[in-house]
């Protein structure tokens, strides 16, 4: 969810708010005009009548009605009070959305111009390539053997190093944010953990969950747990991440996408893959190729049930022994067999020569039974 959308919802509860206390001012007021006319009431026939006990039992009620209208003249200096904060909160509430708005048509004219930038490197790329089409096609068939031999080799020592097959589970760090509590990640981080532990290769995935993840929670489990995948699920926009500040409930601590990627290649053993499940992350992907071999984000605004299914069936096909292509692609396809809108949003960079459809977190030690 954009910040413009959460600023809006807040405006909305806001006017909710302030309805409420202008009908409960209304009701004051009418409660307080309905006192005072019966103090007048009672005034005048005390005044009239020739009784004296009559004149006292008038002028006892209204004193009780003179004081019942105080109390809802009290009533209604607190509700003025409230009213008028809520206006205050309202009034700050709009200019954050303005400035939200402003921020989110910068980034779509940013998006634009990459588009642009892209379109334009993708044609000279298309021409250099079929410029390079043309050469290949006059040289020598072992040149071109050879050439392959050396890019396969170049590509089994990535894969090599990515992860060497050994006998021990894919760890995997699922940090979870949400300060201001309005995302389903503990929905999210069940589903996940429910669907490895039905995965044909559940006993060797380890899931740590860190739920209301701090920057300084990040550097603990990167050491500690010396996770193989690092997961966010919260809030991001194209530059930053949005942790738990971890002191004040509902207090956030922005994170930039760049010094991330220094935290997390800053340990003598860095993660090999990073998953973004958070808004526009995908827009800032770079960067975290100095310190892993393979990042996926999301490169627009999703929604919580687009990012849970995401999740679900990404780690269960990691888990099922898949790639890490084929689990994004199946996980894109259980999105798009379910109706939802974004399954076109999760998007994978990778570091050169790595091909993430030969790539496989879960390693399968098992011999399998001859039948």
């Amino acid at each position: 969810m954009s910040k413009s959308d959460e600023t809006r919802r807040k405006l909305a509860d806001l006017a909710k708010k302030r309805a409420t206390v202008e009908a409960d001012i209304g009701k004051a007021e009418k409660r307080k005009g309905e006192k005072d006319a019966e103090a007048a009431s009672k005034a005048a026939r005390a005044a009239s009548t020739k009784s004296d006990s009559s004149r006292r039992m008038y002028l006892r009620q209204v004193e009780t009605a003179r004081n019942a209208a105080a109390s809802e003249q009290k009533r209604l200096a607190t509700l003025a009070s409230k009213r008028a904060d809520l206006s205050k909160q309202e009034a700050a509430a709009n200019r954050d959305l303005n400035a939200a708005i402003q921020r989110e048509s910068a980034a779509a004219a940013r998006q634009v111009d990459r588009d642009r930038r892209d379109a334009e490197t993708a044609r000279r790329t298309a021409e250099r390539q079929r410029q390079q089409d043309r050469l290949e096609q006059q040289r020598h068939q072992a040149s071109i053997a050879n050439e392959i031999a050396r890019t396969e080799g170049r590509l089994g020592a990535q894969i090599a190093a990515l992860r060497e097959p050994k006998a021990e589970p894919l760890r995997i760090l699922y940090g979870t944010a949400t300060p201001d509590g309005d995302l389903r990640v503990n929905q999210e981080i069940r589903r996940v953990e429910a669907a490895v532990r039905a995965a044909v290769h559940r006993d060797q995935v380890s899931i740590r969950h860190a739920p209301d993840i701090t920057s300084g929670d990040l550097l603990d489990y990167v050491t500690s747990f010396r996770p193989h995948v690092v997961h966010f699920s919260g809030h991001a926009n194209a530059e930053e991440l949005v942790f738990d500040a971890g002191s004040v409930e509902g207090a956030e601590r922005r994170v930039p996408i760049s010094v991330f990627m220094e935290a997390l290649s800053a340990a003598d053993e860095p993660p090999q893959l990073v998953v973004l499940n958070a808004c526009e992350s995908a827009e800032n992907l770079q960067p975290l190729l100095a310190g892993v071999p393979i990042a996926i984000g999301m490169k627009a605004s999703v929604g919580d049930a687009d990012a849970i299914t995401f999740a679900t069936r990404f780690y269960r096909a990691v888990a099922d022994g898949q790639s890490v292509q084929g689990a994004l692609s199946l996980a894109s396809a259980d999105m798009k067999m379910n109706g939802l809108d974004d399954f076109d949003l999760p998007t994978i960079v990778t570091a050169d020569d790595i091909d993430p459809a030969s790539v496989r977190l879960v390693v399968n030690d098992t011999p399998e039974q001859e039948h």
